[in-house]
């Protein structure tokens, strides 16, 4: 069985948790919504470049709801996994949004040579929308974080998503993308290969792990600020697969967010 198929069970079975609580405890919801920039690593640009990191940024945005088990006002004599559970996780579904332009940079671009321009003349965006769920671990009990004002707790998680992305690969050189003239080594299939560019819409998953800081801003909100990884089970997230033993690694990306939550409850 493939990785990302235990995954999937995952998902399930954080589903089936969510709905057995209904019947065993009152639960508390809360919404947030958060943003930030998004560094995106796919095929752009040469690994570990720095300008390569730094430019082919974008930006992200994202909406989540929380379930909790123990926090203040609903705190439930029939615990769902052990008090231990319902003091310090949560449930939370996240649907988010991120677009970042790829350019390619480094010295291979730079080159003044066919190679360099071609490289210098290719762009390209990720688009890429995510909906999915997971697990989050507070290290201060969540019902004592409810009733510290000011209070902070550091936290982490982890989460699979379902995947929608739409990419863009093409150049400023006449004749676009596909040609020996004006389509890097790297990018231009040979008879029977697998293409290494595309524009196509596609679906895939990705898992995410992350970790943040929260605040107890008062008693109805709280802000936080999290750094979230996500890696892709596709490497056509950006639209671009080179040809060749470089190419290693499916598209990932980093997102650091900041975020205001409302609790709905109180």
């Amino acid at each position: 069985m493939k990785f990302k198929h235990y995954i999937v069970i995952a998902f399930l079975c954080f589903t089936v948790l969510g709905i057995k609580t209904e019947a065993l405890a009152q639960i508390t919801h809360e919404i947030s919504v958060m943003a930030g920039p998004v560094s995106f690593r796919g095929d752009y640009g040469l690994r570990y470049d720095v300008e390569s990191n730094l430019k082919n940024s974008g930006l992200g945005v994202g909406v989540n709801h929380y379930l909790y088990f123990g926090c203040g006002n609903c705190y439930s004599n029939k615990p769902l996994l052990g008090p231990y559970f319902n003091e310090h996780f949560t449930v939370r579904t996240t649907i988010s949004y991120h677009s970042t332009n790829k350019n390619h940079y480094g010295v291979w671009a730079e080159k003044n040579s066919q190679g360099g321009l071609q490289l210098r003349s290719m762009f390209g965006n990720a688009s890429v929308l995510e909906a999915g769920t997971g697990l989050e671990y507070y290290l201060m009990r969540i019902i004592e974080f409810d009733r510290r004002s000011r209070a902070l707790t550091p936290y982490a998680g982890v989460g699979f998503n379902f995947v929608y992305y739409s990419p863009l690969a093409d150049t400023t050189l006449e004749g676009g993308l596909g040609l020996p003239g004006t389509t890097f080594p790297t990018f231009l299939a040979g008879p029977g290969e697998e293409p290494a560019f595309t524009n196509n819409p596609n679906v895939t998953t990705s898992i995410n792990l992350h970790v943040g800081l929260k605040y107890n801003y008062s008693r109805k909100s709280d802000l936080f600020v999290e750094f979230r990884w996500h890696r892709y089970f596709s490497d056509f997230v950006d639209g671009l697969r080179p040809i060749g033993p470089q190419n290693k690694y499916d598209d990932w990306m980093f997102w650091l967010a900041v975020g205001y939550i409302f609790n709905l409850e109180w």
